[in-house]
């Protein structure tokens, strides 16, 4: 049995494989990437050559050579200067150009261009957050230009974690307490997988993005929505809001009741609507309702709940920003018309931003 990352990690990375290469290299979609795909094929070419030359020689010698009688052991050669200096030369030869190339490709790959777009990139179980510049924020989904330098500034809240996006032919350790950078430049608009190659916990394969490439005034315009569209969303409206950021939340807590890492959402909902109580990994009890709701989003490490373990990032609330708090917490207080069924309900940030028009199905 497949485990459900892969379902949509397999398909996207045989989809993608570049046309016309032999080994199987991922589509091309950065300045980087033709000389990445340059030194691997020349070197994975040099090893074929080898391969079959020395395991040709040695069948070659077997059946030359092979024993047909029973001789008197006769001494064999001990030394063979040309031979010996042959062998070693040549592929002296090769590792120096292929460690000359490769040196040069890696100081182009760490220096990033001074003109370069800046994100800052947060790394967390397991999910990914970039902030950009004009205070726009996303989760999952890596907004860039075409034809501009973009360089990711990275950190980690928990463990370490790795940003690999394969069209670009990039990839960077993202560790707890230090900044680690990581740059590129897409050369061709579209959408392209990201991934974290680190080994990261259980929801690993599940910490999963996409990096959309836009022409330069496209760009714009998306960076800029993404930045203000929040504060459109009349407040009678602020509820299906939450299902923008649900993706956040998703690796940890359910919307069926389903247990992962962390209480269900529709838990949590049924017991605010009915009043309930929790109880806490200290053997308190706590009343569900909307302040205890919030303040589990602003200071999640406060309120642990018993049996699960305190895996939520601190100061994840204060990441967020007021308006999104408010869009989760009435995301939950409501979670019978956001997710009925324990279905995610289907809502654009263009229907949520037409003031006085209810999205469709609401």
């Amino acid at each position: 049995m497949i485990a459900p990352g892969l379902n949509s990690i397999l398909p996207a990375l045989t989809a993608t494989i570049r046309p016309g290469s032999i080994f199987g290299m991922p589509e091309q979609a950065s300045t980087i990437a033709p000389n990445v795909d340059l030194i691997y094929d020349i070197i994975t070419w040099i090893s074929l050559f080898f391969f079959v030359l020395i395991v040709g020689v040695m069948g070659y010698f077997m059946v030359r050579y092979r024993r047909t009688t029973h001789v008197a052991n006769t001494s064999g050669p001990t030394h063979n200067t040309p031979l010996e200096v042959t062998w070693t030369v040549i592929p002296l030869i090769l590792v120096i150009a292929i460690f000359y190339v490769g040196l040069q490709g890696y100081v182009r790959i760490t220096t990033p261009p001074e003109n370069s777009y800046e994100i800052q990139v947060t790394g967390q179980r397991w999910f990914w957050t970039f902030n950009y510049p004009n205070g726009a924020s996303e989760t999952n989904v890596l907004h860039v230009p075409k034809g501009r330098p973009v360089k990711l500034v990275m950190r980690s809240d928990d463990v370490i974690h790795a940003v690999f996006i394969p069209a670009f032919r990039v990839k960077q350790d993202v560790v707890p307490g230090r900044r680690t950078t990581l740059w590129f430049e897409a050369t061709r608009t579209g959408d392209f997988d990201l991934f974290c190659a680190e080994y990261c916990g259980t929801q690993h394969s599940q910490m999963v993005g996409r990096v959309m490439v836009y022409e330069p005034d496209e760009f714009e315009v998306v960076i800029e929505e993404a930045a203000r569209w929040i504060d459109k969303v009349p407040d009678e409206m602020l509820h299906l809001a939450g299902t923008q950021f649900y993706n956040q939340c998703a690796s940890c807590h359910t919307l069926d009741g389903s247990k992962l890492i962390a209480p269900s959402f529709k838990e949590t909902h049924d017991l605010f609507v009915n009043g309930g109580s929790r109880t806490l990994a200290d053997g308190t009890t706590v009343i569900v309702d909307e302040q205890y709701i919030r303040h589990s989003i602003l200071d999640p490490l406060a309120d642990v709940v018993d049996t699960y373990p305190s895996s939520m990032p601190p100061g994840i609330g204060t990441q967020l920003g007021d308006h999104k708090v408010e869009a989760m917490v009435r995301f939950i207080m409501r979670l019978d018309e956001t997710a009925p069924d324990g279905q995610l309900k289907e809502v654009t940030r263009a229907e949520l931003t037409e003031l006085g028009v209810e999205p469709e199905g609401e």
